[in-house]
């Protein structure tokens, strides 16, 4: 290319030098080629944008004339061309071929997918995940392979995800840290095999028990160490950690322990408390924990004085004082003021104020160490309740737990009736632990409430035995289930054993018969009493108990029964004359050659048909190992409503513990117990006295004392009898408390007495001039002993040693008793 840059560029000034005509030459032509290169780019970038705008215009034109699915065997060519953004004859660019991609990929169906065009075909080649066949595992002991397969996502004939068996490996470690195995490794292999399947193999290392080596309690005063490890759920570690499960770290249940640290304190006069913090350290060397809480106690307080104000009109505060659960001067208790509350909501409620709101007002009075309390009673916003969601209910049906609301969806929200749903469910003992919250609704004055639980085992397999120098060994065995089949249900079955004797029983109970808080249930039980060289007559039963029950308050129960009981009195054959009549005379004695005159008019059949209730009231604080608190019962009992037996039985049972030092966890029981039987007719069975032992007083065996026949020795019974039981219950020294073993002394007293005039008659004639001082006996039995009661992993176990002070020659001693049941 020529690039003419002067018309004539030799015309030059002839008079310059020839030097510089030559430098003015040479500086034109490096001109002329620094624009000839410049005009090539520019032609050269002109071309290339002109092409890219051309591919571009092309991309954003592109349409498919059909869309061709390849590589796939197990699913269908449309449902895969389903997830894709392109459709035949319609027009598509990049962005749509990576939407598809990206939609086609989070189906979790494929390992690998392309999308690219074969002229006017846009083929989608894919690779798809393999099927699993089976899910294995391996070196899993403590947890079971159907807990693990519940657990976790993969299963058979599910499409195998990468992603998912990585959820599952942590979700198999959670599983493992919750049952104290925090150093539990868990991998996994997948075997491929044919047809694009594959088995996938969790590979567990299960560790040693990551323990609780200590818990300690930082800033107590007034509570020692003792008692608050005995407040907490969780405990320390020990020789029988192998069967136990109370030593496990578990964040949630440490949060479950904080509360009731708080419950403890707030209900037993420190307002002010405060738990400070929790820390859990771990050793990873020892694999074990080391938990201390650190708390303030605050002061102790009482009642001051207790007062109601209301702003509503029509409510008048004066009439509401007697629903106040307090007391000025009696110990600060937050309990008390919840009962307070929830009376008061009650009250107001049913005089038509359903938006009632209680708030309690608290005044620290510290010189005198009172609060004074005033109950402000105003109507609350109006909210409803929109829904109530239950979750974490695995085994317990929804209905158990909804039922315990008093109030349903669409109801006026109340918050103490929350409250009191959250005891119930706390107090059926079904739960780990009960939460129970509210969220916003679909509206301002809706909510929704919120119940989490945790089931817990409710199952009970039990076995009792002890010693007797007269009727040796003995053993019993149950098992109950007190949330039977998630049912909220009671059934429990069992068997009682000794040399002569053995008791059949089986139990269930519906809490809500017909939907309605009415407890419905019945009672077989079959018994057999062999006769033996200590006894000279059978005697055989079978009884059924058809009662129901009512709560009244929640500490105040009601119940009525109907019980029929067949029974059958065999006489041993030696003792029958030529016409199979007995014959009660016989020689002086403990022998079975003959049987007292009281007992043998009653041979044969005799049918009890009797009707009865019960009044229960109880405040225990705890029901598996109580420090406070009362039970209290009477029942009474009529029989005569067909069939032979004609009386009325009245029974009396009152219960108590008493606190005597919390900081030494030193507590007091006692209990006292009366009864007495009227005969409405002269045709009393003698048999259906009362008959005691070593239920009443410990050191005494079963029938052990009371009247007897001074010919036979047969046990007679009484129609009175009174007892009483009195007992200090103390850590054992030397021994850690991690172990739960406590130790107590005891006392019981009681007497047994009166056999009606009819039976002493027929004794007395059948053995003329005998000394009747047996079967006139009323004289007082007492004996001391101590105990080892063990809160085993096996459950409550207790062994009881007692020597009888006051006895007489005749009685019948058992000194060693002991018993012992476990929860599953």
């Amino acid at each position: 290319m020529l690039v003419r840059l002067a018309e004539n560029p030799f015309e030059m000034d002839t008079h310059r030098n020839p030097g510089s005509i030559l430098s003015m030459y040479a500086v034109k032509n490096k001109i002329r080629t620094i624009a000839c290169a410049l005009m090539i780019s520019f032609s050269l970038v002109v071309i290339s944008t002109t092409l890219l705008v051309a591919t571009s215009t092309t991309a954003q034109a592109a349409v498919a004339s059909r869309i061709e699915v390849v590589g796939n065997a197990r699913m269908d060519a449309d449902t895969i061309a389903s997830y894709l953004t392109i459709k035949p004859g319609k027009n598509y660019n990049n962005a749509d071929v990576d939407e598809s991609v990206k939609r086609l990929f989070a189906t979790d169906l494929f390992r690998d997918v392309s999308i690219y065009r074969r002229g006017n075909v846009l083929v989608v080649e894919v690779d798809e995940n393999p099927t699993v066949n089976e899910v294995f595992f391996k070196g899993n002991k403590r947890l079971k392979e159907p807990a693990l397969r519940s657990a976790i996502q993969s299963s058979s004939r599910s499409i195998f995800s990468e992603e998912i068996v990585f959820s599952d490996v942590e979700t198999i470690s959670n599983a493992y840290s919750r049952v104290g195995r925090e150093d539990a490794t868990v991998t996994y292999e997948i075997v491929q095999l044919s047809n694009n399947r594959v088995n996938v193999v969790f590979v567990i290392n299960e560790g040693d028990k990551t323990k609780i080596a200590s818990i300690q309690f930082v800033g107590n005063q007034a509570i020692g160490n003792l008692r608050l490890k005995d407040v907490v759920r969780t405990k320390e570690s020990n020789f029988l950690s192998f069967i136990r499960t109370d030593d496990i770290y578990d964040p949630a249940k440490i949060q479950a322990d904080e509360e009731l640290l708080r419950r403890y304190y707030y209900n037993r006069g420190y307002a002010d408390f405060q738990l400070i913090s929790t820390v859990a350290d771990l050793d990873p060397i020892r694999n074990e924990y080391n938990v201390t809480f650190t708390i303030d106690e605050g002061a102790l307080y009482k009642f001051g004085s207790v007062s109601i104000e209301s702003t509503i009109a029509g409510v008048s505060a004066d009439e509401l004082y007697g629903e106040l659960e307090i007391k000025s001067g009696r110990s600060y208790s937050a309990r008390d003021v919840e009962d307070t509350i929830k009376q008061l909501t009650n009250a107001v409620s049913a005089r038509g104020f359903a938006f009632v709101e209680v708030v309690p007002r608290g005044d620290r009075n510290f010189e005198t160490g009172t609060i004074d309390v005033v109950f402000l009673i105003d109507e609350g916003p109006r909210v409803y309740i929109e829904r109530i969601d239950v979750f974490g209910n695995d085994r317990t049906r929804d209905y158990v737990i909804r039922r315990e609301f008093d109030i349903s969806e669409g109801d006026a929200f109340n918050q103490i009736r929350i409250q009191t749903t959250k005891r119930r469910l706390d107090g059926l003992g079904f739960f780990e632990r009960v939460d129970i919250s509210t969220r916003p609704g679909s509206a301002p004055d809706r909510v929704i409430v919120v119940v989490r639980v945790i089931d817990k085992a409710t199952g009970e397999f039990s076995i009792g035995g002890g010693f007797s120098t007269t009727d040796g060994a003995i053993a019993n065995i149950k098992f109950a289930e007190k949330n039977f089949l998630g049912r909220g249900q009671y059934f429990a079955i069992s068997g009682g054993f000794g040399e002569d004797n053995q008791e059949y029983r089986l139990a269930f109970t519906e809490p809500y018969f017909l939907g309605y808080r009415l407890s419905a249930g019945f009672d077989l039980v079959q018994t057999v009493s062999d006769a033996s060289d200590r006894k000279a007559y059978s005697q055989s039963g079978t009884s059924a108990t058809v009662k129901f029950g009512v709560p009244i308050t929640d500490n105040v129960n009601a119940s009525v029964f109907y019980k029929f009981k067949a029974s059958d009195i065999s006489i041993a054959s030696g003792l029958l004359d030529p016409g199979g009549n007995a014959t009660p005379d016989g020689i002086q004695g403990n022998s079975a050659t003959e049987i007292s005159a009281a007992i043998a008019p009653w041979t044969g059949n005799w049918i009890s048909s009797a009707f009865g209730y019960s009044l229960a009231y109880n405040n225990l604080d705890d029901p598996r190992s109580p420090r406070e608190g009362i039970r209290a019962v009477l029942q009474q009992e009529w029989a005569g409503a067909g069939g032979d037996a004609n009386y009325i039985k009245t029974d009396v049972a009152i219960s108590g513990y008493i606190p005597l030092s919390r900081e030494f966890d030193l507590v007091a029981f006692g209990r006292v117990r009366a009864g007495h039987i009227q005969n409405l007719n002269d045709n009393y069975r003698i048999l259906d006295n009362y008959f005691q032992g070593s239920r009443a007083i410990r050191g005494f065996n079963s029938y052990g004392f009371g009247p007897r026949d001074p010919v036979t020795g047969d046990a007679l019974g009484g129609t009175t009898y009174f007892n009483a039981t009195a007992e200090i219950q103390f850590p054992m020294p030397l021994i850690p408390e991690s172990i739960g073993i406590r130790g107590a002394i005891f006392a019981d007293a009681g007497t047994l007495f009166n056999i009606d005039s009819t039976n002493r008659g027929r004794i007395a004639s059948a053995n003329p001039g005998t000394d009747l001082t047996q079967l006139d006996d009323d004289s007082i039995r007492a004996s001391v002993g101590v105990s080892l009661i063990w809160n085993s992993p096996f459950g409550p176990l207790r062994f009881d040693y007692a020597e009888p002070l006051e006895r007489r020659p005749w009685d019948r001693v058992r000194q060693f008793n002991f018993g012992v049941s476990t929860s599953f």
